[in-house]
Order: C-alpha cells, then sequence, then structure tokens
C-alpha cells in the first residue's frame, strides 16, 4: 500500500497547475498568490486606546498608546497599521515628537537606535469623521456607525470589526494575529451610553457635568490584536455569574425581555465546553452583545458581537440563537486563546469553532442534533467543492478575507468529526487539552495542533494531516453488494477526481447491515480505487449500509439502496440523515404499506429538542386525506418545527370543521409563532369572513417581527 504524503511544495505545484481552478477560485493564480506572515521588528506588550466619540458629528479621537520591545539592537524605526482614514497629528516615541510617513496603511515611526528588549511606548494621536467600515463582515470592518431609523429613536451606537486587519482603520497599532498583546480602552461618549469592552470594567465615571461618560476596559492577557472591541450604544444589560466570572447580556435598548430566551444556555455552554476540553473558560468575563447592522457573531476576546436579528423569543423555536452563541462562545478557547498565526491557517480557528457548535448540539439535544449538525457541515462544504478546493492548511490565497470560506468552517468541522471518531474521545479530547495547555497565549500554525496530538496521545497523526488537512478534496465513494454461499461481497470505488491532488484515501470504517432483524456492523479499510472485501455473513441481510455512523467526511452521490432495503434503513440505521432519505425515497412510491410504516417511525419520534426526522415535505406535499388524525396528533408534538409542519399538512387538505376549530384555538398568544402564521393563512384561505373574528383578535397578538399581525392584516385584506 502506498502512504500518501502532500508537502507544501507539491501543494504550490499544484496549485500554480490549476488545481483550484474552478469557479475563478481565490486559491489559485492569478487571483491567490503565496501568503506568509509579515516579519516583526518588535514584540508588542500592550495597547491602549483613548478615544472620544462625538456621535452627532460622527467624530472619534484620541490616541493609540503602543508598549513594544525591539527584537533586534540598533533599530531606527518602526511600523505599525493606520488606516487611511485616521488624520494622524502626532506620533511621539517615549514622550518625545518623532517624524513618521505614511505608505497606504503602512505608518514608519522614527526612533533612536534601539536596544533589544528595551520597552517603548508609541503614542499616536489622530481623529477620524465619518468611519466607515470596509472588507470582511456585515457592515464592514474597522468603525461602524449605527443610524437611526424612522419610528426608532434608540437605534444609535456604533460597533468595531477587528478580523481581518481591520482595527488598524480605528486605532493604530500592530494589526496581524502574529502577535499578541495585553490591551485597555478609555472610550467617552454620552452619558445615557453604556461602552462594553475587552476584560474587565475598571471604571465607569461622568464627566463633572454630567452629560459625558468615559468607560475604562482592561484586559490583563495577552491576545490577537483583531480581537480588541467596543461597542457602544443605549443598552438593555443583564449581569450575572458563572464560577466566578461575570456574565454581560447586553441587547438594544427596548429587547431586555428576548435575554432570557437568546442566552438562557450560555452557563451550560461555559461548563460543558470547560469540562470537555479540560480548560476552564480563560477570560475574567464573557460578554454577549447583539447590535444593530451585524450580521452572525465575532468573537472579539471576552466581548462577542451578535447580530440583532439573531436575537429569538421562546415561541420563535427551541433556543434559536443557541448555534450561534456556541460557536462564538467555541472560539474563545480555539481563536482567542490560541490564535492561528497567519489567515492560511484560519481552520484552526473557524473549523473549531463550527466543531465546538456541533459537539454542543449533541451534548445539549442530544444523537439526533449531531447527526444533523454534522451532515450540514458535509453538505455546505459539497457546494463549495462543486466550485473550487483545496486544503485546509494553506498560505496560497488571495487575501486573509478568502479564507473564511466553507473550508474554514464546514469542511474543518467534519474533519475534526472524523479525526474525532478515528482517535476515539479520550484520544482525542486529550489531544485537544493537551494543545490548549501547551500553546495558551500563543499565535500558532496546523503543524502544532498535529504535534499535540501526536505528545499527547502517542498516535502519530501524520497521515491523517496528510489526507485531510494539507491535501484538497475529499472522497467520493460508490458502493454496490452481493450476496453469495455465506459470504457479503461489498466492492467499494473512490471516483473522485485525484488529478489535482486529491489523494486516493486511506480510512478504517464500518459496514452495517442487517442480521436476524438487528443492525450489526463488521470493521473495513478502504485504501485503493477500487476494493471488495469479503464478509462471512451467514443469511442475505435485509440491507447494507457503509459507513453507518458517518464517521467520516465523505460523498456518496449515488446511494444504491434497492427499494427492499429502504424500511430496514428507516427503522435501523444508527444515523439519522440515512433514516431521512430512505423516507423520502420510500415517498416516491406512498403505497398503504410504506405510509404506516413511516407514519408509526415518525409517531415514535418524539424528542422536543431535535427529532430525527427532519423534514416531512413528502408526506406534506402527499396531502393524503387519510393521515388526517395522524397530523392533528403531531400538532401537540413536543417540538415546534414539528407543529409547524403538521400544521402545514393539515392546511392542504380539504376543510374540515374539526380542523377549523382546532386552527382557531390555535391563534393565541402562547402558540409557536410560525404555527400561528400557518393556520391563519389556512383560516383565510377557507373562510375569510367566518373566521374574520380570530384575525382581529390576532392583531394584537405580538411578536417581535409582527409576523402574525402581517398575517392578520393580509387576512383581512389591510395588508
Amino acid at each position: 500500500m502506498m502512504k500518501f504524503r502532500f508537502s507544501f511544495a507539491l501543494a504550490v505545484l499544484a496549485l500554480s497547475s490549476g488545481v483550484l481552478s474552478q469557479g475563478n477560485s481565490p486559491f489559485a493564480p492569478p487571483r491567490a498568490k503565496l501568503q506568509y506572515a509579515p516579519d516583526r521588528t518588535f514584540d508588542l506588550q500592550h495597547v491602549a486606546v483613548e478615544l472620544d466619540v462625538d456621535y452627532s458629528n460622527k467624530t472619534i479621537s484620541g490616541k493609540s498608546v503602543n508598549t513594544l520591545a525591539p527584537l533586534r539592537n540598533g533599530l531606527t524605526s518602526i511600523e505599525l497599521m493606520a488606516g487611511a482614514g485616521l488624520d494622524i497629528s502626532s506620533v511621539k516615541v517615549n514622550g518625545t515628537v518623532a517624524k513618521f510617513v505614511r505608505n497606504g496603511k503602512r505608518l514608519s515611526i522614527a526612533t533612536s537606535p534601539t536596544a533589544k528588549g528595551k520597552a517603548m511606548m508609541v503614542e499616536v494621536a489622530y481623529s477620524a469623521k465619518n468611519s466607515r467600515g470596509s472588507g470582511f463582515g456585515s457592515g464592514g470592518g474597522g468603525w461602524h456607525w449605527i443610524n437611526p431609523r424612522e419610528g426608532m429613536p434608540d437605534r444609535v451606537g456604533f460597533w468595531t470589526q477587528g478580523e481581518t486587519e481591520y482595527n488598524s482603520e480605528w486605532a493604530p497599532t500592530w494589526d496581524y494575529p502574529n502577535d499578541l498583546a495585553t490591551s485597555e480602552t478609555k472610550t467617552t461618549v454620552q452619558a445615557d451610553w453604556d461602552v462594553i469592552g475587552n476584560g474587565v470594567l475598571v471604571s465607569d465615571n461622568k464627566s463633572a457635568d454630567g452629560k459625558r461618560r468615559t468607560f475604562h476596559w482592561k484586559m490583563t492577557q495577552p491576545h490577537a490584536t483583531y480581537l480588541l472591541a467596543l461597542y457602544g450604544g443605549p443598552f438593555d444589560i443583564k449581569k450575572d455569574k458563572w464560577e466566578g466570572v461575570d456574565l454581560w447580556y447586553v441587547v438594544p435598548k427596548g429587547s431586555g425581555y428576548l435575554i432570557d430566551d437568546s442566552f438562557g444556555d450560555t452557563k451550560d455552554m461555559l461548563s460543558f465546553y470547560s469540562k470537555v476540553l479540560g480548560v476552564k473558560y480563560p477570560w475574567p468575563k464573557y460578554a454577549q452583545a447583539a447590535m444593530y447592522d451585524f450580521g452572525g457573531g465575532m468573537e472579539n476576546v471576552s466581548a462577542t458581537i451578535l447580530g440583532e436579528g439573531s436575537l429569538t423569543e421562546a415561541r420563535d423555536g427551541f433556543r434559536n440563537m443557541a448555534s450561534l452563541n456556541a460557536h462564538e462562545l467555541g472560539h474563545q478557547w480555539f481563536g482567542d486563546l490560541v490564535t492561528c498565526m497567519h489567515w492560511g491557517d484560519t481552520w484552526l480557528n473557524e473549523s473549531f469553532a463550527t466543531f465546538m457548535d456541533s459537539i454542543y448540539m449533541e451534548h445539549s439535544r442530544g444523537k439526533a442534533a449531531y447527526d444533523w449538525t454534522v451532515e450540514g457541515n458535509m453538505q455546505g462544504y459539497f457546494q463549495e467543492a462543486r466550485r473550487y478546493k483545496r486544503p485546509l492548511s494553506t498560505k496560497m490565497y488571495a487575501n486573509g478575507d478568502s479564507m473564511f470560506d466553507s473550508h474554514s468552517y464546514p469542511k474543518g468541522a467534519a474533519v475534526l468529526h472524523t479525526l474525532r471518531r478515528q482517535l476515539g474521545d479520550e484520544a482525542f479530547f486529550a489531544g485537544l487539552n493537551y494543545y490548549l495547555t501547551k500553546w495558551r497565549h500563543t499565535p500558532v500554525e496546523s503543524a502544532q495542533l498535529r504535534r499535540a496530538f501526536i505528545e499527547a496521545t502517542g498516535i502519530n497523526v501524520e497521515p491523517f494531516w496528510a489526507q485531510w488537512v494539507e491535501a484538497p478534496g475529499h472522497p467520493v465513494l460508490d458502493y454496490s453488494w452481493v450476496h453469495e454461499g455465506g459470504t457479503l461481497k461489498l466492492t467499494v470505488k473512490q471516483t473522485q477526481d485525484t488529478s489535482a491532488g486529491t489523494p486516493v484515501y486511506e480510512i478504517t470504517t464500518k459496514v452495517g447491515y442487517s442480521e436476524g432483524g438487528a443492525f450489526k456492523t463488521m470493521p473495513v479499510r478502504i485504501s485503493k480505487a477500487e476494493e471488495t472485501f469479503e464478509l462471512a455473513v451467514a443469511a442475505k441481510p435485509a440491507a447494507v449500509v457503509l459507513d453507518p455512523n458517518h464517521d467520516f467526511l465523505r460523498e456518496i452521490p449515488k446511494l444504491n439502496w434497492a427499494d427492499s432495503e429502504l424500511p430496514f434503513i428507516l427503522q435501523f440505521a444508527p444515523n439519522s440523515a440515512d433514516r431521512q432519505v430512505a423516507m423520502d425515497r420510500m415517498m416516491s412510491n406512498p403505497s398503504e404499506s410504506n405510509l404506516k410504516l413511516i407514519t408509526d417511525q415518525i409517531t415514535l419520534d418524539v424528542d422536543p429538542e431535535q427529532p430525527v426526522f427532519r423534514q416531512l415535505s413528502a408526506l406534506i406535499s402527499a396531502a393524503k386525506p387519510e393521515l388526517r388524525a395522524f397530523w392533528t396528533a403531531q400538532l401537540g408534538h413536543p417540538n415546534i418545527d414539528r407543529r409547524e409542519q403538521a400544521a402545514s399538512a393539515l392546511a392542504r387538505l380539504p376543510k374540515d370543521d374539526s380542523t377549523i376549530a382546532k386552527f382557531r384555538s390555535l391563534v393565541n398568544p402562547q402558540a409557536p409563532i410560525r404555527v400561528v402564521v400557518t393556520v391563519i393563512n389556512a383560516l383565510s384561505a377557507w373562510d375569510k369572513a367566518g373566521n374574520a373574528d380570530v384575525f382581529r383578535k390576532a392583531l394584537e397578538i405580538k411578536d417581535r417581527r409582527g409576523q402574525i399581525k402581517r398575517a392578520a392584516q393580509q387576512a383581512l385584506g389591510q395588508g
């Protein structure tokens, strides 16, 4: 057997020869080029920013003081980064005015010949008017002003976005993650605002006239400068504690009623992550700030920012904000405590945060939730892989922002899932603990994670790295089977295109099969483009499934399941995604026996947080009147998504007095919002005039986005 090895030199050759040229890829020339972390002439030790924020004039002014120690003797200049929108009025080195030259974002500052290791303070005084974010992130990176809208007078404030290299747009400093520093901010705003920053709130003082307020935040642990952050405005704030750590839940003024439903599982996340990693949450506080205009979330150290639009209420669904919150909290270990040294290893941040979300779903919602999260990660990556493929770890890319793709997020999370299943939980989490402990407060490269696994477990993960981290692509499989004379012959083909650097994978997995009405497995090791395994199985199985637990990242474009296999897979396959596929295929021929088996399985699927069967669209579309009683029973399911699906199914059936009465009763302030909207639309379609009283009642039912009111207005002809 050939063991595949993928060196960086081979990666560059493959890339330059058009490996990833599909779809004008940002990881292939001419768009891409070799990228390295920039040289440093000093060790940045501390960043102190003082700002006065004049919201009415959209102006910031102040100074940035960088404490740094030269790495070499005799330097006569040092270089920081400063955005073109900053008007720099002066630069001082150790209190003495210094000459400076600007070249794009580069700020070169003249110094007296330096002594290695002797700290100096570089103060840059500056101002900026009408700062506008640019680059990565919804609303742009850098400084963002929040502007009011009609009827929303409290929709004001600001936030910052540092990743990738945008904090220097509002605070001159070293703006690259290959150097870490402590930090502090002093921010003066109008007296009715709050400001959230990194670390601990040292002071909150009003001016003598009571019109202004200064917030002093301080972080005494080193971190990458892109994680420095400020958020300001009129807020509702709820404070709490978790094991001595201050918790701040921050939302726009008037949205405080959403805090518990949006952030109620934060403490459980903190406890779970601290326990499973063996490293307690490492920062003195954790703030989660929901801000207008922001999309998604950003893991600024000890002070995550989240999009205000992600806030939720219980009637929206089961903890709808949990996935986003879990991802950003996971970053406080992966990305914040240990940080990628250069953007080509962004997967060390984003893949891990996505994976941490997956294991939190497993912890809090069970196996089906983990199954579906892993499946979602795989499918999300496959969509991008049809345009281009690249190694997870690479130095060939267009710019840092381009690294934030579906390779760094879902593919990397699926690769970590693969590694977890290969090593087993004990060794896998021991490796993560070693990595976080050994490289705490350190910028790292992918090789240091690999080394951590080897040193912690004794398992040489180099072959794994070669296939999954340093090579592009993924396994694409096709399999078939026959049973002859007590032998199950399983033929497996790897059909991925290997001409562009994707390997023929070596994978230890399992084959699942039915025997005596039970689902059993046998190990197999795939290592060739095509091979046939002969397994001793006495009787012909009712079904055979390759990799039944979805233990590794793989694509199987054509599942060669016979119709006769589907009922067994529906009932007994260990992975939720396979059971879902079996259901959907059975619905292509919805015989009476198939319908009975499917509805029986759905009836047994009663998990309130994450049922096994996620999509019932095929069954809903069938619009079978004989299923009315089944769907009516599903209206009482503990899962909100299932209740909405039941309402949608009933809405497709002919109107019925008992269904109308049930739907009318569901138009109430306690019912799930999407269920109420669905039944209003159905009642309107069946009998507008006869249900007008219910629609008028619905006008008074409040929900955050006004969905119920809009549905009622439309039903009444007011929309």
